[in-house]
């Protein structure tokens, strides 16, 4: 959830000053790295502040010293606000806000604050920030005067700083409002090499209508995962289609790590290779399995087979639940209860996988996605509950009914687009890049109750990992 406010900006544009009002009105913590700054350089080194940036240029493991301390206070923290530029790089679970002024109005303003030993002038004050902005950029390629990089841009050169700390709470409410949901899925591919014939995300209509390849470039799939992240989303789990399928898939999921988020796939295994296992392990946490059947026949009834035709063996199966733990990734496995299979007995499969959540959904009719052959593999409550009797003593076991599953998952389509179920059938949001992630949730229904109670929050973290974020 988002419990943190950053504030970014040029010397002068009110950091500070509107930071020790979000204090009071917010009750939050403030934290002031310019003000540690000053102290630092003064009490270290008998340099100005001006005379320390300088200095940074040629010692860029200062800028790290100072960025490894704040990054690794803030991130531990909630409720705080922070005076930070690279905040909305290194700070996890924030919403980032960037203020800006002009060189003269900045000028003013440190002359009336009466900062010892600053430069005023606003040559002095553009030289200054120009200086800053390249160390970043030389430092960590990071451009923190980028608008793209932030939930809120305010110029506060007319404005007061109760003004400017006014819009800031309003937004930031409002962000906390849409955002109750900390998980989301990417259906980032629409392509698939198996052809289960209930797939409740066939995302036909999509390629039909605006996308003819089915899935977006990569460097606008990049963007949806930025925005993701800086949305205050807390976990990411990457579907399809077949996801493996997407030649830049790990540059995916390392970007969502890299910013902080608890990364995830949802394959169909044919593709899951010892390699992508070996390669992957910094920056994927978990890998779910979709597994409906352990027999042949059974699954090339269902379509969950290669091309439909060519369905893994049980020995496939085993194998790589065994290589998904050898390199220490969470698992889990994801199984669709039909008509084909809802006499199965899994048991002794998921007793020896020991995924830490098998998670077992009724299957689900959705117009426009599954309406030609739903009607072979529906089944009844009574079906459904005969499945989930017969694993009853399966202590991770997490049923999903029809009605569960429905609204109780924020998705974004292939297109980067958010869509939801609850209806029964997908409704589309306009594109995240072309109106935002707050706008573009307005018209989605989520339900954050069924959330909770289908047991939506879990342990995600994943030891094996360091922290990525500074890379």
């Amino acid at each position: 959830m988002i419990n943190k406010i950053t504030l970014s900006g040029f010397a002068g544009t009110g950091k500070s000053t509107v930071g020790e009002i979000l204090k009071e009105q917010l009750n939050f913590e403030f934290i002031s790295v310019g003000n540690y700054s000053r102290g630092f350089a003064m009490e270290k080194y008998g340099m100005t502040i001006n005379q320390f940036q300088k200095h940074c240029v040629d010692h860029p493991e200062l800028d790290n010293l100072i960025d490894d301390k704040f990054k690794s206070v803030c991130n531990t923290k909630s409720n705080i606000v922070v005076d930070y530029r690279l905040g909305f790089h290194f700070i996890k679970n924030a919403f980032n806000v960037l203020l800006k002024v002009s060189d003269e109005k900045a000028s003013e303003r440190i002359r009336l604050g009466n900062r010892q030993n600053e430069a005023t002038s606003p040559k002095e004050i553009k030289l200054r920030n120009d200086t800053m902005r390249m160390r970043f950029l030389k430092q960590y390629n990071v451009d923190f005067t980028n608008d793209n990089n932030y939930d809120l841009v305010i110029n506060t050169g007319n404005l007061t700083p109760n003004e400017v700390a006014q819009k800031i709470i309003k937004h930031y409410q409002e962000s906390k409002a849409l955002i109750e949901i900390p998980s989301i899925n990417f259906h980032l591919w629409e392509p698939c090499n198996m052809r289960c014939k209930f797939c409740f995300a066939t995302f036909q209509d999509v390629k039909q209508t605006i996308l003819p390849k089915g899935h977006l470039p990569e460097s606008e799939a990049l963007k949806v995962v930025e925005q993701i992240a800086n949305a205050g989303f807390e976990k990411i789990t990457f579907a399809g289609g077949e996801p493996l399928l997407c030649k830049w898939l790990p540059n995916l999921i390392k970007r969502a790590k890299q910013l902080g988020m608890t990364t995830m796939i949802v394959t169909n295994g044919s593709k899951l290779t010892d390699a992508f296992l070996k390669e992957n392990t910094a920056y994927l946490d978990w890998i779910a399995v979709s597994i409906d059947s352990l027999e042949g026949e059974n699954n090339i009834e269902i379509g969950r087979a290669i091309t439909g035709k060519k369905p893994l063996s049980k020995t496939y199966y085993y194998d790589l639940v065994k290589a998904i733990k050898n390199y220490g990734y969470g698992l889990k496995i994801n199984t669709v209860v039909n008509k084909v299979n809802y006499k199965d007995n899994l048991t002794e499969f998921i007793e020896y996988a020991k995924p830490k959540r098998w998670k077992v959904l009724q299957v689900l009719p959705i117009k426009g996605q599954n309406d030609i052959k739903i009607d072979d593999f529906k089944i009844t409550d009574t079906e459904y509950t005969h499945f989930l009797n017969t694993h009853k003593n399966v202590e991770t076991i997490v049923p999903e009914s029809n009605d569960e599953i429905k609204g109780s998952y924020v998705m974004v389509d292939p297109a980067g687009r958010f869509f939801d179920n609850a209806q029964g059938t997908h409704n589309y949001s306009k594109p995240i890049l072309e109106v935002g992630i707050k706008e573009a949730l307005k018209t989605m229904n989520y339900d954050l109750d069924k959330f909770l109670n289908r047991g939506g929050i879990y342990n995600w973290n994943n030891d094996k990992h360091v922290d990525l974020i500074s890379e």
